[in-house]
């Protein structure tokens, strides 16, 4: 198996430990906090399966992500890959999708925290104060990975200890004291809202793609980053599952709640604990702006390595050895997203951007193993499939105006790209 590194392999101060607190920070934010209420709407107790469906159509998806980043110790992750199989035109086409799927997904998040705060003092609930907690988070995290990948892998690691263990007790906790009348009926209305609910799951599974993107910064990335990868996606799911089944047990009023897990620990422990799982779940979406911020600057630098964008994007700085300049630039776009979009239509953006780096590399899975000379089995051609149907089948879920915006950043991307070639006398884009 032949490794592809893109990138200086000098410093690389990350590890094991260190790509997966990046997954989980990026994986778990805002979703498990922010859904069990709109997943009960639709679902009722059978929500529950919301997530275990949506684990099992994403598996495929992550296992082709699992098998690319063995082949790459290089930044990028699917724009890399995408590079590779299909050519410069793709590499940045997908490049460019990934960094503006996470600058939305930043957004969105933190447009979150002043909202579930609100529980504490109803004023964090205006419109002003959760745009103004949310520039205060993006700001403060991209101050801190403007100052070096290692400073923002500690925070991102202690905020992930700190934002699991509530969850897990509250999942423990709720499991412990089952009320089982809570789960009958157990679908009310069907399976018809399943694809919504599976829409919505989709978000909340979102972020195990990060965890290639700053291989080249990763000791022994070919091996560390798949098992990082797998690792917290499967963590992720039956944490999702366990905190479900507990909210449903605790809270027979969930369906529709803006604040289910706090009601819910209300409801099972008492007031102190609705109030532990407000503060968990700040910890929570800030651990994901911190995680995220950390990652999604690293789409840049893959594309101005690539030779795809101006190279001060690739750059570090003298003193920090952070690529600044994308930092810099990641923290503008994302503030102003955070600022002009509202929670839920930054969610449905974000899901369908995110959707081309999950097509690309299951493509690019066979292509890849081709290129290397390599054969490419039964397996390796049915697992890739597998995986383009399920994003398929999610992607459907969404509505046109969501497709009209991810066609609308990918012409401005292809534009931006364009321009900065004729600027820079790089010349034509090559046919």
């Amino acid at each position: 198996m032949s490794v592809v590194s893109t990138t200086r392999p000098s410093y690389r101060p990350l590890g094991f430990l260190d790509v997966f607190c990046l997954g989980i920070n990026a994986i778990v934010g805002s979703s498990i906090y922010l859904f069990p209420g709109q997943l009960a709407a639709l679902l009722g107790p059978a929500s529950i399966f919301a997530f275990a469906f949506t684990a099992v159509l994403l598996a495929p998806v992550a296992l082709c992500f699992a098998e690319a980043s063995s082949r790459f110790s290089g930044h990028g992750g699917p724009a890399l890959y995408a590079r590779e199989a299909f050519g410069p035109h793709a590499g940045f086409a997908i490049g460019w999708l990934c960094w503006a799927a996470q600058v939305v997904s930043v957004a969105a998040v933190s447009n979150g925290i002043a909202r579930y705060l609100g529980q504490f003092d109803p004023a964090l609930s205006e419109p002003f104060m959760v745009k103004a907690v949310a520039l205060l988070a993006i700001v403060g995290f991209g101050a801190v990975n403007y100052r070096g990948v290692s400073l923002g892998a500690r925070v991102s690691d202690g905020l992930v200890v700190i934002k699991l263990l509530p969850l897990i007790l509250f999942g423990a906790a709720g499991l412990a004291w089952l009320e089982p009348a809570h789960f009958t009926p157990f679908a009310p209305e069907g399976l018809k809202g399943l694809g919504p609910a599976c829409f919505l799951a989709y978000f909340a599974f979102q972020g195990f793609e990060v965890v290639p993107v700053p291989a080249g910064e990763v000791r022994v990335a070919e091996r560390q980053v798949p098992r990082a990868l797998l690792s917290g996606l499967g963590l992720a799911a039956v944490l999702y599952m366990a905190v479900q089944a507990a909210a449903i047990s605790a809270h027979p009023s969930l369906a529709g709640s803006e604040r289910p897990l706090a009601e819910a620990a209300g409801a099972l422990l008492g007031p102190w604990a609705s109030s532990l799982v407000v503060l968990a779940a700040a910890v929570s979406m800030l651990g994901f702006v911190a995680g995220s911020s950390l990652g999604g600057p690293r789409y840049l630098v893959a594309l101005a390595e690539a030779g795809e964008a101006p190279q001060s994007l690739a750059s570090l700085h003298p003193r920090f050895k952070s690529p600044h300049w994308a930092v810099a630039a990641s923290t503008v776009i994302s503030s102003s997203a955070a600022v002009a979009l509202d929670f839920n239509r930054l969610v449905d953006i974000a899901n369908v951007v995110v959707a081309a780096q999950y097509l690309s590399t299951c493509a690019a899975v066979p292509r890849l193993k081709q290129l290397a000379g390599e054969p490419v089995s039964t397996a390796m051609v049915i697992l890739p499939a597998l995986g383009i149907g399920a994003t398929i089948w999610l992607l459907a879920q969404a509505g046109v105006s969501e497709w009209a915006v991810a066609g609308g950043i990918l012409a401005a991307g292809l534009a931006l790209r364009a321009l900065w070639r004729w600027l820079s006398g790089v010349g034509k884009i090559d046919s």
